[in-house]
């Protein structure tokens, strides 16, 4: 069959917009928090049955001890196949008071948001894939290539059981190309395109110097685990961020030339622009260094970190509670650059312990993802970058890096191929954190992105 026509699509999407985001709302509000499993297996046979009645086979994919994956397949007109990946779970919605609206009602308030816990992360991404390919249906056209979806339960735990997913489906899963749509417009409403993600290493160390809490009037005679973990904490980097492992940077292999040529293509302005905004959302006046500009830009994307995410010690509760712990725990996050390797540095974390006279901190591995990088000249990011710019009129951003990080690696890594970080969310649009939303506007746009980038790769 022909080619689709993108502005009788957009037209149709406009008619037809009220039943897409009703079928989002539904999506919505089943909750599918992976952190405790709540509602995720119910989330799973909801999707099946959306790709379904969308035009997909599907299958329920399942190993031991792992949430279900979703995987679908469309067979187009020409021989040329993509995969597309996307997440259905999401994070907890906690604090709940902070919330507007219940997290999980998806209600629709001002300028067409629609507030829910996973609006933007990433299960609106996740619908307009499936809308994408049901629109061909309703148009009676086939697809212009094969299309391979692969949706996973478990992103917001960093994806534990997706690696043995790939390996176990690996035949099935084979394609030209992979474009990761969780991602978002930044904040001119531009789609925002990443050429790799960053890897991450998430540890939790835990000290015990007594058998239970005592008095506090105690403290002279038995050590307190909170001083203790801070002086553990305080080792691991110095006061300008750089991390005091010995060994972590030895595989840091960015930025390369061709990092810093994609940076420069965009303008200071823009750079300038963006880091405002962010310091404007955030409530904050300066940031780390006072960088700024390009140069924050380059710290964000290019260093590797080391962040304590949680810090837990003693009574924590209004007034006051004159005791002595017993316990502390911190839970760390370390991003990593192209290309660290998280397993590694684990072991050199575990070395640092060990010479730093911190054998009796317990250190516990939490999750890993590797990171990924794909070179700008690949043929899936001009389809993106056309795609980008057709659908939204504007000119997209080329990141060679997102500051963020997902499984990107198994993609690129693992199964060969290049592959594209982007998606719908609008910017600033609360992910992880009270009032998460999605805008009618961004979902629907996304629908149209998404049929665009088959389009352009399949004629690429």
């Amino acid at each position: 069959m022909g080619k689709i026509d993108f502005q009788g699509l957009r037209d149709f999407i406009s008619k037809t917009g009220d039943n897409h985001v009703e079928d989002l709302k539904i999506f919505l509000r089943q909750p599918s928090v992976s952190a405790r499993g709540e509602g995720v297996e119910e989330c799973a046979h909801m999707l099946a049955n959306f790709m379904e009645k969308a035009g997909f086979n599907v299958e329920i994919w399942r190993i031991d001890k792992a949430n279900p994956v979703v995987y679908g397949e469309v067979y187009g007109s020409r021989s040329k196949t993509l995969l597309m990946y996307g997440h259905y779970d999401v994070q907890p919605p906690e604090p709940l008071d902070k919330w507007d609206k219940p997290p999980f009602e998806a209600a629709e308030v001002e300028c067409g948001k629609i507030l829910a816990r996973g609006a933007s992360d990433s299960k609106g991404n996740v619908m307009a894939i499936v809308k994408a390919a049901e629109l061909y249906n309703a148009f009676n056209f086939n697809l212009p290539l094969n299309l391979r979806v692969i949706f996973e339960g478990e992103e917001e735990i960093g994806s534990p059981n997706l690696p043995k997913y790939i390996e176990a489906y690996r035949k099935r899963l084979k394609a030209d190309a992979a474009v990761c749509f969780d991602g978002g417009l930044d904040y001119k409403g531009r789609p925002a395109i990443s050429l790799g993600l960053k890897g991450i290493l998430s540890v939790e160390l835990r000290c015990r110097t007594a058998k239970t809490d005592g008095h506090s009037s105690l403290a002279p005679l038995i050590e307190n685990p909170a001083w203790r973990l801070i002086e553990v904490l305080k080792s691991l980097k110095d006061e300008g961020g750089r991390i005091l492992i010995e060994g972590w940077y030895d595989d840091v292999k960015v930025p390369t030339e061709e990092d810093i040529r994609l940076l420069e293509e965009i303008s200071g302005e823009d750079h300038e622009r963006s880091i405002e905004e962010l310091k404007k959302h955030f409530g904050v006046e300066n940031l780390l260094g006072n960088v700024k500009g390009l140069e924050a830009v380059k710290k964000l994307m290019f260093e590797p970190t080391c962040n304590i995410a949680g810090l837990c010690s003693g009574y924590v509760g209004p007034g006051s509670k004159t005791v002595l712990p017993s316990e502390a725990y911190a839970k760390i996050d370390f991003r990593l650059v192209y290309d660290q390797d998280p397993s590694e540095l684990f072991e050199k974390l575990k070395m640092h312990m060990e010479t730093g006279g911190f054998k009796d901190i317990e250190v516990k591995l939490l999750s890993i993802l590797e990171p990924s990088k794909t070179p700008a000249s690949a043929p899936i990011v001009k389809a993106v970058k056309m795609a980008a710019e057709g659908t939204y009129g504007v000119k997209p951003q080329v990141a060679p890096m997102s500051p963020g990080s997902g499984p990107d690696y198994l993609f690129t890594k693992r199964l060969g191929v290049h592959s594209v970080w982007t998606g719908c969310a609008p910017p600033f649009s609360n992910a992880h954190a009270p009032n998460e939303f999605i805008t009618r506007e961004a979902f629907l746009n996304g629908i149209l992105y998404a049929s665009s980038i088959m389009e352009h790769f399949a004629s690429i």
